[in-house]
């Protein structure tokens, strides 16, 4: 199995923390290289514009391939410090891979395993904190 992450966006926030997550994505890479199914778990992070209309879906499709597309508002990160974004972010990440692996159920996979595995990861760079952590990164986004 891999796992990687896309970026659609305005915000240069968005691209700087997926990028934070690759730590993260790297670790899963590693210790799930063996699963067969799904192939490949791809994010893609869209930070858009709410007149478009996009909306966050997720699709399981024939090459065992998980897509998990997650729109959220241009309008609504655009007023967050980055800080922000990344609390905000991380959770919403997280709780639709949850969301995801329960309503897929793939059979190779230990889910609480690897949720646990990726929450302690992220836990480790900044990510999935409880609460926003304001003492770091007070840069509104440009």
């Amino acid at each position: 199995m891999e796992i990687s992450v896309v970026c659609d966006t305005y915000l240069t926030y968005i691209i700087e923390l997926s990028d934070e997550l690759e730590v993260v994505l790297n670790k899963v890479n590693n210790k799930y290289k063996g699963i067969n199914e799904p192939k490949i778990i791809g994010f893609a992070f869209r930070c858009l514009p709410d007149e478009i209309g996009r909306k966050t879906f997720r699709r399981y499709d024939k090459d065992k391939e998980l897509t998990l597309d997650l729109t959220v508002s241009y309008e609504e990160y655009k007023k967050m410090y980055k800080t922000e974004i990344r609390h905000d972010l991380g959770h919403t990440f997280y709780n639709y891979l949850e969301d995801s692996l329960k309503k897929y159920k793939f059979k190779e996979i230990n889910t609480k395993e690897l949720l646990s595995d990726i929450k302690n990861w992220c836990n480790e760079i900044g990510w999935l904190e409880e609460e926003v952590d304001y003492s770091k990164d007070l840069d509104l986004p440009n």
